[in-house]
């Protein structure tokens, strides 16, 4: 997870509002902020890549799944995770044309694998396309506004980098609606 330790520096600097002020839940649990590793809740996490040194914390954290959304190399889950007892899925995203199906479908596996135990959801930097599928977790299992999971993406530690608008333009009661359409039918289907 070390991959680019100076990401979540490089965040825009805004104070968290405290949650009684808000009504919504904290921002995510910081676990190991060089990794840009966080605590969503319970049964999720999100980072940047994760690197050798960081696979005894996760088995720590009991994490049973690891979500890899870096459309290329994608491999680097089985060398740093190999032998660890972590299931590794990839679910490839360009940060430059995501879809709210592509959404759906990943935000449905997450769900799905947590069954089994708390899921890890990861990019390169645990930014940007991590940033999306944990705010659209938020609105979607969480109950949280689209507005409230757009802001903690954007101004929370994580390195949200503001050149991909089309990241943010997904946070939208339509883009929303979308997303949790191709959900019902992933459930409906059985998938």
């Amino acid at each position: 997870m070390a991959a680019c330790a100076q990401a979540p520096a490089q965040a825009q600097t805004q104070t968290q509002a405290p949650a009684a002020s808000t009504g919504q839940a904290a921002w995510a649990e910081p676990v190991h902020k060089e990794a840009n590793l966080y605590r969503v809740d319970s049964k999720l996490y999100r980072s940047e890549q994760p690197v050798a040194e960081d696979a005894e914390k996760l088995q720590s954290l009991g994490i049973k799944s690891v979500v890899n959304l870096r459309y290329f190399n994608r491999s680097a889950d089985r060398k740093v995770l190999a032998d660890q007892g972590i299931e590794l899925f990839n679910r490839p995203l360009l940060t430059w044309r995501i879809s709210p199906r592509q959404v759906a479908e990943t935000l449905y596996l997450i769900e799905q694998r947590q069954a089994a135990g708390p899921v890890l959801v990861h990019c390169y930097h645990g930014a940007d396309r991590t940033g999306l599928i944990a705010g659209m977790y938020r609105i979607i299992y969480q109950g949280w506004s689209v507005e409230h999971a757009k802001n903690e993406m954007r101004h929370g530690p994580y390195g949200f980098h503001s050149i991909w608008r089309n990241i943010e333009d997904l946070f939208t009661e339509e883009k929303v609606g979308e997303v949790r359409a191709h959900l019902q039918q992933l459930h409906a289907q059985g998938r």
